[in-house]
């Protein structure tokens, strides 16, 4: 039996989290955390009033404690500066990633660790196996849920395997519809809850992100890509996001999409859909599930350039740190771990539209690789 501190967010994935760990036999604490002040009704998983009834509503079903830890100026630090922050330098910040990257299993690990838990679990759509690489034990893996129309691995590549041994993902064996059914036979208030499609704390002010960034003076020209010719003027280039094609404000008889974000000059470039497709990009700041894994220049892997895009075949070229920057020529072996932060992605066929501040996740058939913030 294990301790394990189970964040409840008021939905039905985390409430079945907390039902299967108690089935189990584990001793489960709820926690309900409050995000974003202004949250005020729901579905979503930032603590708003209701929501937090509802994580409470369940634990008293399951007959275990449940407390709600205000976070707000942790999360406004950490999650919503950030994302200020990457849209005013003209990128397309995507705010779960780094939600799970500092709070759940960043502060919140590390505190839950203090406490005398043995692990957090949250009702993240993903798989952690134990890699028995050797014939050993102990290498945690992460793995793509078993509903594949519900696994979110993409949002948890930064998990490494430290942070792989103290986090459990009971939902990640079943499929949304098996979740329901046990939320019913188990008496649950949230059996039928719809599920959150927002982000959290844009959709639960009803204004949407925009408004935080409502004081931003961000207003330029429109640019048509290839000719150069200015086509209207807009209100905030952070307003934009590349691929986006309604809401430009200019018409010139065919459809126009914006293709690049210039914030030096505050210029949104538009263009045809076919200067959206890109060979490849550059992507920094990576982490690797098993870092001592990466003992190779290249790597063939599939590639999601954002959650909801397909896997496109690709070869990582890592550059910087440990590997020269010289014409690779083939999967050279090294004796000890590279230190990559940046590597090159090489599409097998050109993909439509990545944006810059999306992530790029890295794939092995079911297994997460690793992955990174697209940059260029």
């Amino acid at each position: 039996m294990s301790r394990i501190l189970a964040l409840m967010s008021g939905g039905v994935d985390s409430s079945v989290t907390a039902y299967l760990l108690k089935k189990a036999g584990h001793e489960v604490t709820g926690m309900t955390l409050k995000l974003f002040e202004v949250a005020s009704e729901g579905p979503g998983c930032c603590g708003s009033p209701k929501d937090v009834y509802d994580a409470k509503e369940c634990a008293r079903a399951l007959g275990i404690p449940h407390y709600t830890f205000n976070e707000s100026e942790e999360f406004r630090r950490h999650v919503i500066d950030v994302f200020k922050n990457a849209y005013v330098a003209g990128e397309t910040p995507n705010p779960c990633v780094e939600c799970n990257r500092s709070m759940k299993f960043g502060h919140i690990l590390e505190l839950a660790k203090a406490w005398g838990f043995d692990a957090v679990a949250t009702g993240h759509y993903a798989r952690v196996r134990d890699l028995e690489l050797s014939g050993g034990r102990g290498r945690m893996g992460l793995f793509k849920a078993k509903d594949h129309k519900k696994d979110q691995s993409y949002f948890l590549y930064m998990l490494g395997e430290e942070q792989l041994r103290s986090v459990v993902f009971p939902v990640g064996d079943l499929t949304k519809d098996e979740v329901r059914a046990l939320a019913s036979e188990a008496g649950l208030p949230t059996a039928s809850k719809p599920d959150s499609q927002d982000i959290c704390f844009t959709s639960s002010s009803g204004e949407g992100y925009r408004n935080l960034l409502g004081a931003e003076d961000g207003a330029g020209p429109i640019v048509e890509l290839t000719s150069g010719r200015v086509l209207g003027r807009h209100g905030g280039y952070f307003n934009f996001t590349v691929g986006q094609r309604g809401g430009l404000g200019v018409a010139v008889g065919r459809p126009l999409y914006v293709t690049g974000i210039e914030t030096a000059t505050r210029t949104v470039y538009v263009g045809e859909d076919e200067h959206l497709m890109r060979a490849n990009i550059i992507v920094r700041d990576l982490c690797w599930v098993n870092p001592g894994e990466i003992v190779q220049r290249e790597i063939e892997a599939g590639v999601k350039i954002r959650y909801k895009s397909p896997e496109a075949r690709a070869t990582l070229a890592l550059l910087g740190s440990g590997v020269p920057v010289t014409p690779l020529a083939g999967p050279e072996r090294s004796t000890a771990p590279v230190n990559a932060k940046t590597c090159l992605v090489t599409f097998d066929e050109p993909q439509r539209a990545p944006a810059p501040g999306q992530f790029a996740v890295f794939y092995q058939g079911e297994r997460v690789v690793g992955g990174g913030k697209i940059t260029k």
